[in-house]
């Protein structure tokens, strides 16, 4: 994270501890509201269908944003509104002068990009594999998602006591699975050219999504198409205005249960809010 930051330092770079817009995002325009089943299909689809019984990773510590682009106010503007929807979520966001742990950066080429600092040698991606950086690279969106995720035990949190004999065992398998994930660093680098003809909000709403949680990608034929920002790249003519109330009930969702969450409670509670 520190190289990537540092050789984007000759473009426009907007750190984000300092207040947000006092302008909130509205009400997600996503059409009518549709049934239990049909959203529990999409709120996995969202979420890039993940293990039921295993929690979802996100931030460690409070968002703290670098926004990297050529265009200073189309920066401001993304940098703006992504920590507008983080605040919406229930994200923790860090004050001014943070050390920043998030960057959306854009670039004209950023598979090669990537590929000349692997070349070089430079560990950009601590604490992630080979394996998870090609599968990282392996996007059909013209975007690029790298999170290394530790586990951070804690023991009692989440952990379920049986009472036997009229005393308390504490499971050691329920503890083992409910183990927290946490996103250490998360970064988003896109093509620059790809966002042609897009607005700021759709470029920051898809960013959003795709740097504070685990998601999926969403194929032009897929029936999730206009029903989430996800679809951005690979159904421009048809993806939302804006993240829509699914994608928000998400966020809102994993950030605010607790963090030895499942991932299939956290996807229930999103289609509780999602069919409000």
């Amino acid at each position: 994270m520190k190289q990537l930051l540092a050789a984007a330092a000759a473009l426009v770079t907007l750190a984000a501890g300092a207040p947000a817009s006092a302008q909130q995002p509205g009400q997600p325009q996503d059409g009518a509201r549709t049934d239990s089943a049909s959203l529990t299909v999409l709120a996995q689809a969202v979420a890039g269908s993940p293990e039921a019984r295993r929690p979802l990773a996100k931030l460690r510590s409070p968002l703290c944003l670098a926004v990297a682009a050529n265009d200073e106010a189309f920066a401001r503007t993304v940098a703006t509104r992504i920590i507008d929807n983080a605040k919406a979520a229930g994200v923790p966001t860090g004050r001014d002068g943070c050390e920043a742990n998030a960057l959306v950066t854009f670039s004209d080429d950023a598979r090669m990009q990537l590929e000349t600092s692997r070349a070089d040698g430079r560990k950009l991606f601590s604490r992630m594999s080979e394996k998870e950086i090609n599968a990282a690279l392996d996007t059909r969106d013209p975007a690029y998602v790298f999170q290394p995720i530790e586990a951070t035990p804690r023991i009692g949190e989440g952990d379920e006591f049986l009472f036997v004999d009229g005393g308390s065992n504490w499971t050691k398998e329920r503890s083992h699975l409910r183990t927290p994930q946490d996103i250490l660093t998360t970064l988003v680098m896109i093509e620059a050219g790809a966002i042609v003809g897009l607005t700021p909000v759709q470029v920051a709403d898809y960013a959003t999504l795709r740097l504070l949680a685990p998601t999926g990608e969403i194929t032009a034929d897929s029936a999730a198409a206009s029903q989430t920002i996800l679809s951005l790249f690979s159904a421009p003519l048809t993806a939302p205005r804006e993240l829509t109330r699914t994608d928000r009930a998400y966020l809102q969702s994993l950030y605010n249960l607790p963090r030895t969450a499942f991932a299939s409670e956290v996807l229930e509670k999103t289609v509780e809010i999602a069919a409000k």
